[in-house]
């Protein structure tokens, strides 16, 4: 797809309006018009045209429309394509004689959705009447259908949240080189238009310039006319576009260059997964302190600029550990800054880059429910990062699940203990990184599916066991 090479037109309806985004020749332009007449008056000339509004209109419940096969593409989105009245609601007078008529035709009532967009339905039947040279060149898409395309999977977020929103906005990115939709929600204000209403014009408009360039096909691909000659169909990008064909999975590990981390880094390379690793000690990953913000965001475009996407983020980097006598105010907040802060920030810079079945794991700790004397950094950030999973997951709910582990006493080395130090825990013995690997695993699998939100302590059932003076052989000396 080449934007230098034509005139491409994108169309939403809005209120009082119509929102157009316009590439021409390499530059994106994005404009309100308070009619069809005006718009195409403004255009009359262009490559190719995409509207998301009705082109063909049934008369009868024998002819086919596109609507039932993008909704059965959508799945789970499919509530975004609203049904079609026939023509002789759109014609019809009153709200009552509207949902009559398409009884009569159609055998069911229509909607209040469908009842508010009449107008515009009825706005463009009559203008491409009126304008015969524009009938089957200004045709129909859906802007869900072609963020679905263009994905390589149907995008579950709602457009009007601000995950939702920027997760279209980074999938049209890949197809606009240069071209920055930060500005979306001041410019909606300047056009008296919703900041969705821009985003799906663009996306029509990148659907029409590879329309152009003959990368789009149609449901149905072989199209009825309505009794006005009009062709009812969807023009959406083909599926090779965007689609993912084989793609390998990458994976984000936080303090991945030792102990706990690295097993699972490792652990993820066995599946073929790329891993990419930050940390601060020294090796052939992303050396760097994840409590600074320009590391997190330099970080973040790397992994971004080779994949395009992540499946998996482990926030696993280990907080520091100072008690209330010795931690200064500036230790403390920076025990946050890693073990709470970093795991929330690269959740948000990843959001709208995570693919399909993607899972995000906390790694917290036992302390996030019981402690020691002088933890309290450490503590705090573990608790503020059990916390934090249980928040996210209900903000990417549909998305990512949102997952933290909490482990026990983990030995890095691998050493056996024997005696008390492996009898005092219910498992009989001290945990080793491949316990937490494991269950990252698992949680990172589809055998995990109905599982977020959770927090799973894996401590050998220390946090399990009552301990009392005299009790399993425990003593208690005061002072001692």
């Amino acid at each position: 797809m080449n934007l230098n090479d034509g005139l491409y037109i994108g169309v939403d309806g809005c209120k009082g309006g119509w929102i157009a985004c316009v590439l021409d020749h390499g530059e994106l332009r994005l404009e309100r018009f308070n009619s069809m007449e005006a718009l195409v008056g403004h255009y009359p000339e262009f490559d190719s045209f995409l509207i998301d509004m009705a082109v063909g209109l049934r008369s009868g419940a024998d002819q086919l429309r596109p609507d039932d096969l993008a909704r059965k593409e959508l799945g789970a989105r499919s509530s975004s394509i609203f049904p079609i009245p026939c023509r002789q609601a759109v014609y019809a007078g009153r709200e009552e004689e509207k949902k009559q008529a398409n009884i009569k035709a159609l055998g069911k009532s229509l909607p209040k959705q469908t009842i508010n967009i009449i107008p515009k339905i009825r706005e463009l039947d009559e203008f491409l009447t009126n304008h015969p040279e524009y009938k089957n060149r200004i045709l129909e898409s859906h802007p869900e259908v072609d963020f679905a395309r263009l994905n390589g999977a149907v995008v579950l977020s709602r457009k009007k949240e601000y995950l939702g929103f920027s997760e279209r906005a980074a999938i049209l990115k890949k197809y606009l080189p240069g071209e920055s939709l930060s500005g979306m929600w001041e410019m909606a204000k300047m056009l008296i238009c919703n900041p969705d209403d821009l985003l799906d014009a663009a996306c029509l408009a990148v659907t029409a310039a590879l329309a152009a360039g003959r990368m789009c096909e149609t449901i149905p691909a072989e199209p009825e006319q309505d009794e006005n000659g009009l062709y009812m169909k969807l023009t959406i990008p083909k599926r090779i576009v965007g689609a993912p064909a084989n793609r390998q999975k990458a994976a984000v590990v936080t303090g991945g260059a030792n102990g706990i981390g690295k097993c699972i880094a490792e652990e993820f390379r066995k599946q073929g997964v790329k891993v990419y690793v930050i940390d601060k000690a020294a090796g052939d990953h992303y050396v760097g302190d994840i409590s600074n913000k320009t590391v997190l965001e330099s970080f973040a475009k790397k992994v971004i600029s080779e994949t395009g996407g992540i499946d998996y983020l482990v926030n696993n980097a280990l907080p520091l550990m100072k008690g209330i006598d010795e931690c200064s105010y500036e230790e403390f907040q920076y025990a946050l800054a890693v073990g709470v802060t970093a795991p929330f920030y690269l959740s948000k810079m990843f959001a709208p880059y995570f693919r399909e079945g993607a899972c995000i794991i906390n790694i917290s700790s036992s302390r996030d429910r019981m402690s020691q004397p002088q933890t309290e950094s450490y503590t705090a950030a573990k608790g503020g990062i059990a916390a934090l999973t249980h928040a996210m997951a209900a903000s990417f709910s549909g998305k990512v699940r949102v997952n933290s582990i909490s482990p026990g006493w983990i030995d890095t080395d691998y050493t056996v203990y024997k005696g008390p130090d492996a009898l005092q825990q219910p498992a009989g013995r001290v945990g080793n990184p491949m316990d937490i690997a494991n269950m990252v695993m698992f949680l990172c699998s589809d055998k995990a599916g109905f599982i977020t939100g959770e927090n799973i302590c894996i401590d050998g059932g220390m946090t399990k066991l009552m301990i009392y003076h005299d009790d399993h052989g425990w003593t208690y000396t005061p002072g001692k």
